[in-house]
């Protein structure tokens, strides 16, 4: 059994090393680039889409040889592939397919969403389901909430690792390691063949990070992210040490590092008001890169991934079923305790349940006098709550009902929310609901940008709330120049940071040498 995982990961990796450079230099030459912008991909030059297609074919070939050269000896170790093999083969090609149609042509949030669910159902509609879910030894049956459950479970690591993929070498790193947590899992429970596949995708995938690590010279794509995280949530489901059917505690744990950055950016997206197909630079590979730099992030997460994975493992190996949960809770503390991420999205969900409480408990005699107040800084160091506290002066000097502000400001890494209201709102048939878009002029390239939205709710009693809304928006004409005051003030502090970093890449200090922005490798979405 070793020597035919050895040969997997041998072939894949081998194939992967020759099939990279060929996409590479395929995509460059029809142009499926991807180009970078002012706002969100920051990358400094266009760069190569497609390395999804590269790692799937050379999966897939290692994988059918693999199997050939098994036959060949004559010892049938894999045994014969059963048709979910074959489904769930074809329901990649076509995950891969999507993703390509999304790297070239880019496809609406919604319509990407409906193409993975179909998909999805084809491999939930052949018998991969999720019949009961495995939690610290307990079984959870689902009964007729097993459809539902799989096929959601499948979306959520089909983007969870799309998701991810916004650093050089991000995604990849996650997933090797995922593969051969699922790999050995699928070991511990006798299914030789899922283990085979695993570790074949690992070694694509290890081949490569070669191409993909920083600075990056060709992208997974949604193609490729899409459809690791599809294999892989599957065979988080056939890994299972007791049935197929069972989702257990330990595929869940391995998983537990993109799973927790596509949870934060959904409780981070909705607590904000925004649309959950909004992008940010809120990510756990934005913060990570930004606080220890391109590689360092790359080993912060592989740590990250490695602790999970071996405590999953150990979980199963000594039966010990908390310590998968367990080693995840810590893991996911000490992200959040050191502030490295997910600390906005807890003070965020803190915020909303102290409000909610203090609503409850404020009596009904004085609920139009109570106000709740919360402002998050998300990310970033601009002074905005000298914004914001002129904005709650005008509401209650203006006796607004509302006041809300949610800035977003991808470039400059910036975020900031706020929110002021009375306990008491009006009846929706008596108030006025405006909200108000906020620009800025990038100074980079002079042109108008948009940093965020103002939210204003008024009691709407008599026509006096016109003239309210004209007082808004001449407060926030007085405003524009403080706005853009902080914005020159981070986009320099930005531009020193960047300069800085280059300096030392290449050896000399700041004051040496002004190294040119374009050598330094960053996200690219």
């Amino acid at each position: 059994m070793a020597s035919l995982i050895v040969t997997s990961v041998i072939l894949s990796l081998s194939l992967a090393l020759v099939l990279v450079p060929f996409v590479r230099f395929t995509a460059r030459k029809i142009g499926m680039v991807d180009r970078p912008d002012a706002e969100r991909k920051l990358h400094q030059k266009p760069v190569a889409l497609g390395g999804g297609i590269a790692v799937f074919v050379a999966a897939t070939a290692s994988f059918a040889l693999t199997v050939i050269i098994d036959r060949w000896n004559g010892t049938a170790t894999l045994g014969y592939m059963q048709p979910q093999w074959h489904i769930l083969y074809f329901a990649a090609a076509c995950m891969l397919a999507v993703g390509l149609i999304d790297d070239v042509f880019s496809l609406r949030g919604r319509q990407k969403l409906l193409m993975q669910c179909l998909i999805i159902a084809v491999i939930v509609g052949s018998g991969t389901i999720i019949d009961s879910i495995g939690l610290l030894g307990f079984e959870i049956e689902l009964g007729v909430f097993a459809f539902p459950i799989t096929v959601l479970w499948l979306l959520i690591a089909v983007n969870a690792l799309n998701l991810i993929d916004g650093a050089d070498g991000m995604a990849t790193t996650a997933a090797i390691i995922i593969c051969v947590g699922l790999g050995v899992l699928s070991l511990a429970g006798g299914a030789a063949l899922n283990a085979v596949v695993a570790f074949g995708l690992a070694g694509a995938l290890l081949g490569f990070l070669c191409f993909n690590r920083p600075p990056a010279t060709i992208y997974l794509g949604d193609a490729g992210s899409m459809t690791i995280g599809l294999l892989i949530g599957v065979f988080a489901i056939w890994s299972s040490v007791k049935e197929s059917t069972v989702l257990a505690s330990a595929p869940v744990a391995i998983l537990a590092i993109p799973l927790f950055d596509s949870s934060a950016a959904i409780v981070r997206r909705w607590l904000t008001g925004r649309s959950l197909y909004a992008t940010d630079r809120g990510h756990l590979h934005h913060l990570l890169q930004e606080k220890f730099g391109p590689y360092g992030m790359l080993l912060v997460v592989a740590v990250l991934c490695s602790s999970t994975t071996i405590l999953a493992v150990l979980s199963v190996t000594f039966d010990l079923p908390w310590l998968a949960a367990a080693g995840v809770a810590v893991v996911l503390g000490v992200l959040v305790y050191t502030r490295s991420f997910g600390h906005a999205e807890y003070r965020l969900v803190l915020g909303r349940g102290m409000n909610f409480a203090k609503s409850f408990a404020t009596r009904s005699h004085s609920a139009d006098n109570a106000k709740l107040h919360t402002r998050i800084p998300i990310q970033g160091s601009g002074n905005w709550d000298a914004v914001w506290d002129q904005l709650v002066e005008f509401a209650e000097n203006h006796e607004l009902a509302k006041i809300r502000i949610d800035l977003n400001i991808a470039w400059l890494q910036e975020g900031y929310h706020a929110t002021w209201k009375s306990v008491r709102q009006p009846e929706k048939a008596f108030k006025l609901v405006v909200k108000l878009p906020l620009f800025t002029r990038r100074q980079s390239d002079g042109e108008q940008a948009s940093i965020g939205i103002l939210e204003i709710v008024a009691p709407a009693i008599d026509n006096t709330v016109y003239e309210r809304i004209a007082d808004v928006s001449n407060k926030l004409v007085e405003l524009v120049p403080q706005i853009d005051a902080i914005i020159v003030d981070l986009e320099a502090n930005q531009s020193a940071k960047r300069k800085a970093v280059a300096a030392q890449q290449d050896g000399l200090s700041p004051v040496d040498k002004t190294a040119p922005t374009d050598s330094i490798p960053v996200s690219h979405s």
